[in-house]
């Protein structure tokens, strides 16, 4: 979900045949203000959505064995094709993302690799426009067993614009 002032956009993930809905609050109450229809890939584990500064949507989601990004401008009802952001990721790794700093950022395990990776996409720029994978915490990650990745992902953004992530 993503509250933006008095609408809350959900996505209500179904695999391949996904729906994002639009409610409207007022007078302490929630109205639905529309229901699009999103089709997914094939094989999706998961989605997650976020809004950028510019109140741009994207989605996040796995074609098992890559991580996709689809957006949408308002009114949010016609959605891009998939933008590939990494490959060669197991069948059963994630991606989450999320606002921050004028960016907006998206987090992925691959447990073939035994890291996480990490991109950034400016907010306004061209939407294939994406930071080289910043392997976050490599330095730390040891090559024993199953390595440092794993399908469990949050984020949340300090006012500061540091990323806390819970993996």
């Amino acid at each position: 979900c993503k509250v933006v002032g008095d609408k809350v956009y959900a996505l209500l993930f179904q695999g391949a045949s996904s729906e994002l809905i639009t409610l409207q609050y007022s007078s302490n109450s929630y109205t639905l203000t529309s229901t699009v229809p999103i089709t997914l890939d094939s094989g999706v584990e998961i989605a997650t959505i976020d809004m950028d500064g510019n109140g741009r949507l994207w989605i996040a989601s796995d074609i098992v064995t890559e991580i996709v990004l689809r957006w949408s401008d308002s009114p949010y009802t016609t959605w891009s094709s998939p933008i590939t952001i990494a490959t060669g990721i197991n069948s059963d790794d994630i991606s989450t993302i999320t606002s921050f700093d004028n960016k907006i950022g998206i987090l992925w395990s691959n447990q073939n690799t035994k890291r996480f990776g990490f991109k950034t996409h400016i907010d306004g720029t061209n939407v294939t426009t994406w930071s080289a994978d910043e392997v976050p915490a490599s330095q730390s990650a040891l090559n024993i067993g199953l390595g440092m990745a794993d399908d469990h992902l949050n984020v949340v953004a300090g006012s500061d614009g540091t990323l806390y992530c819970a993996v």
